[in-house]
């Protein structure tokens, strides 16, 4: 007895537990809705028995009953007729009517917070951005410039967003919600989290430095992006590196493009997926090592653009990016035939170039 007492009790228990905090599924309306059509159709039979009724009038009556709308305009008269819908409709139909209404609502409501929180899966997704981690520092800000980066970028614009974080247990900030965002709580490195994303049919990768203060994150960085590789995606994948003697190794599994942390412009993250090899590049324009920029005071008057760039380059000078005017205005690629003044030049050179005098540079401007 007292085995079958505590069988019981532990029943009663999950049942308790399951009416109080189970959040009812598709299958729990599915249920409700065989054995709600299941009364529907009793009625509707005892209706056409009973009450003489054609089997519209019959289906017209029970649901009107079951909806507690009540038109009056059929209703049962015989006694097995106003039993049977005591029965069935008015202890059953109106119940289940009332309990699929409220699990659906439930159902919506519940999808939606799970969805706001992360906790859903969006492996339909395809074609679309997967941004894997966020910035320890300044996180929203960081992500709100990226996102804006993105959705302004034409050939970006209309790509579905997804990030793959565990930073937003309660969700993302509204402000990239509104633009769309979707995102998805976890650490990419845990099994089966890449696959519940779509990483194998995501368009593009970024897959973010979340502490560019922690060199350890390169390790991360490479664990992640060998797990993308046995996905065997097609995306085109960026990855952050901070020691840049990791650029090769993460080239090697799998990064088409590899950058530094530079949290002040995301755009430079936007730039490299839609022209790969524009990072190294901008890059190159942040330090003095490689390639890099110089300001080169010299006045100019009546030459076209084209003129000037031509003759740097053919005395081995540079390549012009810009000029400054006369009004102090920086002027970037203007028109090649366009005649300008300029009281000093932009220059791209080389790291190991050495220049000539201001003289000697003068002195190929020279009108001959």
């Amino acid at each position: 007895m007292n085995s079958i007492g505590l069988l019981l009790r532990r029943k009663h228990t999950r049942r308790q537990f399951r009416s109080k905090v189970h959040l009812h599924d598709k299958r729990d309306l599915k249920k409700r809705f065989i054995l709600l059509a299941a009364v529907v159709g009793l009625h509707c039979i005892a209706m056409v028995f009973f009450e003489d009724l054609n089997w519209w009038q019959a289906f017209w009556l029970t649901m009107t009953s079951a909806t507690t709308t009540g038109y009056g305009d059929i209703s049962a008269v015989t006694f097995w007729g106003q039993f049977s819908t005591i029965v069935l409709i008015y202890g059953m139909g109106i119940t289940l009517v009332a309990q699929i209404a409220s699990d659906y609502i439930e159902l919506r409501i519940t999808n939606k917070e799970m969805r706001i929180k992360g906790r859903m899966e969006w492996n339909t997704m395809q074609d679309h951005l997967l941004i894997i981690n966020t910035p320890k520092y300044d996180t929203e800000r960081y992500l709100d410039l990226l996102v804006t980066q993105v959705t302004n970028t034409p050939e970006l614009a209309e790509v579905p967003i997804q990030i793959l974080t565990p930073d937003f247990p309660e969700g993302l900030p509204l402000k990239l919600r509104s633009q769309g965002v979707v995102h998805q709580t976890g650490e990419a490195t845990t099994e089966g989290m890449l696959l519940s994303s779509g990483a194998d049919k995501a368009k593009y990768i970024i897959v973010l430095c979340s502490d560019y203060q922690e060199p350890h994150c390169d390790s991360v960085t490479f664990d992640i992006l060998h797990r993308i590789q046995t996905l065997h995606s097609s995306a085109f994948i960026l990855a952050e590196s901070i020691d840049d003697s990791n650029r090769t190794r993460f080239k090697k599994a799998g990064a088409n493009a590899v950058i530094r942390p530079v949290r002040a412009y995301p755009e430079m993250l936007v730039r490299s997926l839609i022209a790969p090899g524009t990072e190294q590049v901008l890059e190159n324009l942040f330090r003095y090592e490689g390639d890099h920029t110089i300001r080169l005071d010299i006045r100019l008057e009546g030459f076209t653009w084209a003129d000037i760039v031509t003759r740097l380059i053919q005395n081995n000078i540079g390549t012009a990016l810009g000029f400054e005017n006369n009004n102090g205005d920086i002027i970037t690629h203007p028109a090649t035939s366009e005649k300008i003044s300029a009281r000093s030049l932009i220059l791209l050179v080389g790291d190991e170039q050495v220049l000539p005098s201001k003289e000697q540079i003068a002195s190929y401007f020279t009108p001959n």
